[in-house]
């Protein structure tokens, strides 16, 4: 396979078996210390879905080609933060060098990778110097493991210096987005707060209304019971006044009675 003619193909070699070691949790792929060949290097990362986040790579025949499908891979990808590739003969071959270059400069534009560990992979000079230049232009990558690479003092001390650069921007912005949650955290509640005072005072308002109702009701209710006492008063008022008229028209009756009788014996004595 020659990744210099094919560097946006697809690859022939079926990789599902590797890729199904993919730890969906995490969102990590481990193919390390498996003595992978470049070929398949070069498959697996063609084929990674777009939401992996870590690669470990490290331990493997991985050179040229997997490097530059990496680069390749590097210039647009949006989600992979750790890349793990010690211990592969990255410079290994006529296109080493070139390769390397490539994945420099892939570095330059990536906003996302934030550790890379390309310890003791035969990098050499030539390799350390163009990382070091890359670095000069990433702003993301904050850990870069560089160690037994040959790599020249001069190169190390700038990698150093962009990384400590790149780290303290990250958690500058780390604070700066903490302070942003706070800010936000604090508004929530305060807005949720606002919301609890206006319903106390949406319910303030409504139970007062409610024992007005309630007070009205029983002013309406008491009246009623004193218009019905009113009007069984008046009722038993009415009826005792008949019962006294027809008391006194009885005993009227009775002493008209007894007068009629007086006489009528009166008159038999005088025959």
């Amino acid at each position: 396979m020659n990744s210099e003619d094919n560097e946006e193909g697809e690859s022939s070699i079926d990789v599902s078996d590797w890729l199904s070691k993919i730890d969906h949790k995490t969102c990590s792929l481990d193919v390390s210390n498996l003595s992978l060949s470049d070929e398949l290097g070069d498959a697996i990362i063609r084929n990674l879905p777009a939401t992996l986040i870590k690669l470990e790579f490290g331990g493997n025949n991985f050179s040229s080609i997997t490097i530059s499908a990496l680069a390749v891979l590097l210039k647009k990808n949006t989600s992979l933060q750790h890349i793990s590739l010690d211990s592969n003969p990255l410079t290994y071959g006529k296109n080493g060098i070139e390769s390397i270059n490539k994945l420099a400069k892939s570095l330059e534009e990536n906003t996302v990778l934030s550790t890379l560990s390309l310890w003791r992979c035969g990098i050499g000079l030539q390799g350390c110097a163009a990382l070091s230049k890359a670095l000069q232009h990433n702003t993301t990558l904050v850990s870069l493991e560089i160690g037994y690479n040959n790599c020249a003092g001069s190169d190390a001390r700038s990698m150093k210096e962009h990384l400590s650069r790149n780290r303290k921007q990250y958690y500058d912005e780390l604070a700066l987005a903490a302070q942003a949650k706070e800010v936000e955290r604090k508004a929530s509640l305060l807005k949720l707060q606002e919301q609890e005072q206006i319903q106390k005072e949406k319910g303030a308002v409504e139970w007062l209304a409610d024992e007005k109702a309630k007070r009205e009701e029983t002013r309406r209710d008491e009246m009623e019971r004193q218009q019905l006492e009113a009007q069984k008063e008046q009722a038993y008022k009415q009826r005792m006044e008949q019962i006294n008229l027809m008391e006194e028209e009885r005993k009227a009756a009775t002493k008209k009675g007894k007068k009629k009788k007086g006489k009528g014996k009166k008159g038999k004595k005088k025959k």
